[in-house]
């Protein structure tokens, strides 16, 4: 469990990383552009990415949230925080059950990897939202981000 998580916190800075260094070249105009989706621009969809990932990081580790500007490049900071704190957890503490609320008050109870998978899949979809609002602005040099390229980069490396 311990690798397979390690490897989806690894997967989920890179691909963060790679879309916001790709945004990092686009002005403020381009960037909250309005466009019919989730969230309707990219700056927003990337401040929500940095957003959630926050609040499901204060459940999972028991931690306030963390502050941060409102930059793009905060999400490199939330997704660097999440993976060291991922990173250090024990294999028994992957299995551990995380008492939380939602937003609405609803209280759950889960082990701490279901939550972390979670997580990350909930940034996965984002940013394939994020991608279709690239191609909607025709922007180019858009990122591989899938998991599979990511795979496949650590193979290479081996």
């Amino acid at each position: 469990m311990k690798d397979l998580i390690h490897q989806y916190s690894a997967y989920d800075l890179w691909a963060n990383t790679r879309i916001v260094e790709r945004l990092q070249r686009e002005k403020d105009n381009v960037l909250d552009h309005h466009v019919k989706s989730s969230f309707p621009s990219l700056r927003l969809s990337i401040a929500h990415i940095r957003d959630a990932t926050n609040t499901w990081s204060a459940r999972i580790f028991d931690t306030p949230p963390l502050e941060f500007d409102k930059g793009i490049d905060a999400l490199l900071k939330m997704s660097v925080a999440m993976h060291d704190q991922v990173r250090a957890l024990t294999e028994e503490q992957f299995h551990t059950i995380v008492k939380y609320a939602n937003s609405k008050g609803e209280k759950f109870a889960q082990p701490r990897w279901q939550l972390l998978t979670h997580c990350f899949n909930h940034a996965s979809f984002h940013r394939g939202q994020v991608i279709t609002i690239m191609r909607q602005l025709d922007l180019t040099d858009i990122p591989n981000t899938d998991l599979i390229a990511y795979q496949r980069l650590l193979l290479a490396k081996k």
